[in-house]
């Protein structure tokens, strides 16, 4: 029974983190949608995730403030206009199957949690666990006050658990977008799938151009 619970006392927390300010007019999605971006490999939707994850509010107006809203930035005592501001900076969460090292080094993600959908390792998410990476979803929407989902590895998630489970995880986290205000981010590429489930996720999900979006 003391081993079982230890279990449970492990369970990864999704803790909410704040990047550091790299720019100031990141690319501008709409908050309470689900965005899908279709392309070959992943790069465009991760150059859209990052710019929103390094941005400034893009909401307030306090120009001001924009340096100092950084990480630490609720840890600072200093008199700051925008400890007032009803707006907060985007965070953000990463589910990849790709190495979360990989990932961080080429995206220069500093603090940002990023689960690996893998069946290896510490910082990992089984891909047959679809609850499960729809309830760490759920508990980061919970913790965030304005959170972006990052999902790269839809095509691996179909071949583990069929596509309808997929879709089915898809619509459950395209409610709690819209219940909370958040951003789903989901790289696609059309050609693994038939013209009948790409049109399905694009009922899902919203369509961004990966090539016409300015990054």
């Amino acid at each position: 029974m003391i081993k079982i619970l230890d279990i449970f006392r492990k369970k990864p927390q999704v803790i909410p983190s704040t990047e550091p300010i790299a720019n100031f007019e990141g690319v501008k999605l709409e908050r309470g949608k689900s965005y899908v971006v279709k392309e070959t490999r992943s790069d465009s939707a991760y150059h859209i995730f990052v710019s929103i994850i390094r941005s400034a509010c893009a909401e307030c107006s306090h120009l001001e403030t924009f340096p100092c809203e950084s990480i630490g930035c609720e840890l600072c005592t200093l008199s700051c206009s925008c400890k007032k501001c009803i707006y907060s900076r985007a965070q953000g969460v990463c589910f990849t199957t790709r190495s979360p090292v990989e990932i961080r080094e080429k995206y220069l993600i500093q603090t940002t949690p990023i689960f690996w959908i893998s069946k290896h390792g510490p910082e990992s998410v089984n891909p047959a666990d679809l609850e499960i990476m729809a309830g760490r979803i759920n508990d980061f929407f919970k913790r965030s006050k304005n959170p972006v989902v990052m999902l790269d590895g839809i095509e691996y998630l179909v071949i583990t658990n069929g596509f309808i489970p997929v879709l089915k995880f898809l619509h459950d986290i395209r409610e709690m977008v819209i219940l909370k205000k958040a951003i789903f981010i989901l790289p696609l590429c059309p050609a693994t799938f038939d013209d009948r489930e790409n049109a399905l996720i694009q009922k899902i999900c919203d369509d961004i151009d990966s090539k016409t979006v300015s990054l």
